[in-house]
């Protein structure tokens, strides 16, 4: 059967990956020498992905770059983490005690020890919740960890407003 005319069933389209062929790359190919710890790529990325390769792969993915709603709300944690620590200690001051035990024990060694194990502590839990976004439980402990710290924040200020 002939499909370039005459009264033969119609020739089916062609997929464009069939005729194309392979994907041709602009410049030159990066994979010929390690990437550098400092480059444009550290800060503004390549072409890396967000999802998964197919639409169907973006839950429980874990991908090389972040949103900035994921930004945003890393920050808000940092930031309500660091505001909590200096409401505690401004409340030690004033004759107050810290609650939870664990925390009370590090700030008897000291202011220092004190902010940088809860720095750590939240930053690590953050990292390991930012690298894991995409999964359920991540987006989950994220929500918990950021609507925990926000009502923190205003207990401090109900406090602050009240005693301070």
């Amino acid at each position: 059967m002939s499909t370039t005319g005459g009264s033969g069933p119609a020739a089916e389209p062609v997929p464009a990956w069939a005729v194309a062929g392979p994907r041709a790359y602009a410049g030159p190919d990066r994979r010929q020498r390690p990437t550098p710890a400092l480059s444009r790529y550290t800060f503004f990325g390549g072409r890396r992905r967000s999802g998964g390769r197919r639409a169907h792969e973006n839950d429980e993915a874990f991908v090389d770059v972040h949103g900035p709603g994921l930004f945003l709300v890393v920050l808000a944690v940092i930031a309500l983490n660091f505001l909590d620590a200096w409401f505690t200690m401004y409340f030690l001051s004033l004759g107050g005690e810290e609650l939870n035990p664990v925390m009370d024990a590090v700030i008897r060694e000291g202011t220092l020890p004190f902010v940088l194990a809860k720095s750590v502590g939240i930053g690590v839990c953050v990292a390991v919740l930012t690298i894991a976004k995409n999964f359920r439980f991540a987006r989950l402990g994220l929500a918990l960890v950021l609507v925990g710290y926000a009502l923190l924040f205003g207990w401090h200020m109900w406090l602050y407003a009240h005693v301070g």
